[in-house]
């Protein structure tokens, strides 16, 4: 058993980092790739310092508190159809492994245990159903990205924020073919339901049953705490979704993309609020999404350093 898996299954969470996007638009005057966001950032001389001190700052938090951290990959856009867009189609292998290869020189010096997690994220809107590909051309597509992260030595491959159950499956085909752990992240809507309207433990389910091997466990991203506890609570497979990195802000995520400022949670609210649902509903990885911080991850690690 890997290293991360033995992690996951301890008394007491690891934790993951928290916002990447929402930092670099809100703290920095940065001005984004509007295609590959972030990932264009790590070969960029004024945006590399950038984009790696906002990983830093989530590793420090974790040294500070003396406890482990997932950092995942700035990959969630560069596969090729967003590759293609920013003029990049050939650049898909080029920017994971350069991203891959930044995080394994944070996990190298860290002084606590750093996991790197591989990231992709879905062909289209993250936040449209109608825009994810079935579950063939999820597998054909997914693949490519997979498969550079995987050669980057990644720690586990983690497919972020799918908001419908054929692209998961498909992108847990992919991942599940590299050899190496991997886990399936969905987005809900406030229902509680997957946002192409399958149930969550449908989507466990089907997700489960895609691959030869199935991911080592699911996860839940980009929603509020709250939408998060009325979809565990009427959860039946709580043994398989261990994770949850979750938005500062309770707004909805058709609000959070109009906003022109980051809005969140205190981040002890945020964070006790974690741990109520760790401790409720056993998770073993926290972390945050759009509108935290290096301080909601600080105040959940110190609450894993308990």
């Amino acid at each position: 058993m890997s290293a991360f898996l033995e992690a996951v299954r301890r008394p007491t969470p690891v934790i993951a980092d928290g916002g990447i996007e929402t930092r670099i638009m809100f703290e920095t005057a940065y001005e984004m790739e509007p295609h590959v966001q972030v990932a264009a950032m790590v070969e960029d001389p004024e945006g590399r310092p950038l984009i790696r001190g906002v990983y830093t700052s989530y590793v420090r938090a974790a040294e500070t508190a003396g406890v482990p951290v997932v950092i995942g990959t700035p990959t969630f856009r560069a596969s090729r159809n967003f590759a293609a867009a920013a003029g990049r189609a050939g650049d898909v292998e080029r920017l994971n492994l350069a991203a891959a290869a930044m995080h394994a020189e944070l996990r190298a010096a860290a002084g606590t245990q750093v996991f790197v997690a591989g990231v992709l994220g879905p062909a289209g809107d993250a936040y449209t159903p109608a825009e994810a590909l079935p579950v063939g051309e999820a597998a054909a597509y997914h693949a490519e990205q997979a498969r550079a992260l995987a050669a980057g030595e990644v720690d586990f491959l983690f497919a972020a924020t799918f908001p419908a159950l054929g692209e998961a499956c498909g992108a847990a085909m992919a991942m599940a073919a590299t050899g190496l752990p991997y886990v399936v992240s969905f987005v809900l809507g406030r229902d509680g339901r997957v946002l192409d309207g399958a149930t969550l433990d449908e989507a466990i389910e089907a997700v489960d049953a895609a691959a030869a091997r199935p991911p080592a466990h699911l996860s839940l991203s980009c929603v509020h705490t709250t939408v998060a506890d009325i979809a565990l609570e009427s959860l039946a497979r709580r043994d398989r979704l261990l994770e949850l990195k979750a938005n500062g802000s309770a707004l909805p995520t058709t609000e959070l993309v109009e906003l022109d400022h980051p809005d969140a949670d205190a981040p002890a609210v945020f964070a006790a609020r974690m741990w109520d649902l760790h401790e409720r509903y056993g998770l073993g990885v926290l972390g945050g999404c759009c509108g935290t911080d290096e301080h909601h991850i600080a105040a959940l690690a110190a609450l894993a350093a308990r």
